[in-house]
């Protein structure tokens, strides 16, 4: 009996190891371990089966298919490329018609060379007596027609040529702005040179009049 009593307390120590915690009952872990008989550990070593026993199996090209997915994919990806091919021909075989050139109403184009010239006093006169005329019923617009399409495209050309004028007037602006930039920055380079040594400033003061640049200011 009493090689039993000793015998619980080491087998509780062992599974403590083993389990890695403390047990708390004592007495009700001794009697489970009286009752159940003593436990003991083995070191058991597994082996690990080597790569080279395992035989691999070939799979056969023919039974190579592609998974549903992929599948539904690629037929994505074609019928995306039809549909630009398709597209594609469409617009090179439909040709837009040419839209009808509509010819300006006098009244307009009246009222437009008036705008133009700044003429607002008369716009407003020829406006007001314009439309007492058509109240009266004296005039109508049918028969008084349209602008032939020469003076209308006359003042588009006019207009183009004005803007173009404006445009060229603004190059020369930035054109001389550079010009001006180009000299005041040549003459700080040549101011921060004569400072440093003084036979280069006498070689310079012989030579000014070579110098066409700085000849450009007093032209002007």
């Amino acid at each position: 009996m009493a090689a039993e009593e000793g015998m619980a307390p080491s087998a509780l120590r062992v599974l403590e190891e083993a389990l890695g915690v403390g047990l708390t009952s004592a007495g009700a872990t001794a009697e489970a371990v009286a009752a159940e008989g003593a436990y003991y550990l083995e070191q058991v070593t597994i082996t690990e089966a080597s790569e080279d026993d395992y035989e691999y199996e070939e799979i056969p090209d023919d039974n190579f298919s592609i998974p549903e997915g992929e599948e539904d994919l690629a037929k994505a990806i074609h019928m995306v490329q039809e549909q630009a091919i398709d597209t594609h021909i469409l617009e090179q075989k439909t040709v837009l018609p040419s839209k009808p050139a509509v010819p300006e109403v006098i009244e307009d184009f009246l009222c437009n060379f008036l705008i133009k010239m700044g003429m607002t006093r008369t716009l407003d006169c020829f406006q007001s007596e314009w439309y007492e005329l058509i109240q009266k019923g004296i005039t109508e617009l049918r028969e008084v027609g349209n602008v032939p399409d020469v003076y209308t495209q006359n003042m588009l050309l006019e207009n183009e040529n004005k803007n173009l004028r404006k445009d060229l007037k603004h190059y020369k602006q930035a054109a001389e702005l550079l010009v001006v930039a180009e000299v005041l920055s040549f003459l700080v380079h040549l101011h921060s040179h004569t400072h440093r040594s003084k036979p280069w400033k006498e070689q310079i003061i012989c030579s000014s009049n070579n110098w066409h640049i700085p000849q450009m200011i007093f032209q002007d």
